[in-house]
């Protein structure tokens, strides 16, 4: 495969991820290590709270920083360049601003790098804002809907848009819009056009016993064009 010899990024692929944050004045860190297939778009990771569990508020809106944020781990078509994988071995780093519908914000961001066949990947996490009786502080959100990001070239680099839904107890849903800058390590990379990536977010197991918290998650995440893109002008 012309790029995996080109970005070092082998059809099976490690992860090794640390995160540390705040919400609401809450200190944490997390630990994981995952695995998965980069160009068939799946990737699963195991994940500790190695400090500051268990976490007073929901776990969910840290697994877009975890997986959502491994951006290798993508299927691409072949008429679409894949400007993430392309970045490799340098690497790349993003930044994102999440805006919830009840105020609340939360910001992230990501230095990914590549050391043999793991893909290592440093987080900086920060939510303000959170109602005390609102769901995240509640922990009474069940997940991520399934959501389509749209991605296009801005000031050089490729911009990252989503408007995105929690599930919530009572079977409402809890919004939010991402804004993520990702910029290539590697010079005068080219953004590829205007596409889309469908990304599924699956949180398989969390538990918590006294201080000890733990979780795992999977993601399937697809690009494509529009389906409208072969129509006649």
């Amino acid at each position: 495969m012309a790029l995996s010899k080109q970005t070092g990024i082998q059809t099976e692929m490690k992860t090794k991820f640390h995160m540390e944050g705040i919400v609401n004045g809450h200190s944490f860190e997390v630990e994981g290590n995952g695995s998965g297939q980069p160009y068939e778009g799946v990737q699963k990771m195991k994940l500790t709270v190695t400090k500051g569990a268990p976490l007073p508020f929901s776990i969910d809106i840290l697994l877009p920083q975890e997986m959502y944020g491994s951006k290798p781990f993508i299927k691409y078509p072949d008429n679409i360049p894949d400007y993430i994988k392309l970045s490799f071995p340098e690497g790349i780093t993003w930044e994102r601003t999440m805006t919830f519908e009840d105020g609340a914000v939360c910001t992230a961001s990501n230095d990914s790098r590549l050391v043999g066949n793991c893909f290592i990947y440093e987080v900086k996490f920060q939510g303000v804002n959170f109602p005390r009786d609102g769901p995240v502080m509640q922990r009474k959100t069940k997940g991520w809907e399934p959501s389509t990001e749209r991605l296009y070239e801005w000031d050089g680099c490729q911009r990252g848009d989503v408007d995105m839904a929690l599930k919530l107890e009572d079977g409402g849903h809890y919004t939010v819009n991402f804004k993520t800058t990702y910029k290539s390590k590697k010079k005068d990379l080219k953004v590829p056009p205007y596409h889309f990536v469908d990304h599924k977010l699956e949180l398989l197991s969390h538990n918590i016993v006294g201080t000890k918290e733990d979780f795992e998650q999977k993601e399937t995440a697809h690009a494509h064009l529009s389906s409208l893109n072969s129509l006649n002008q």
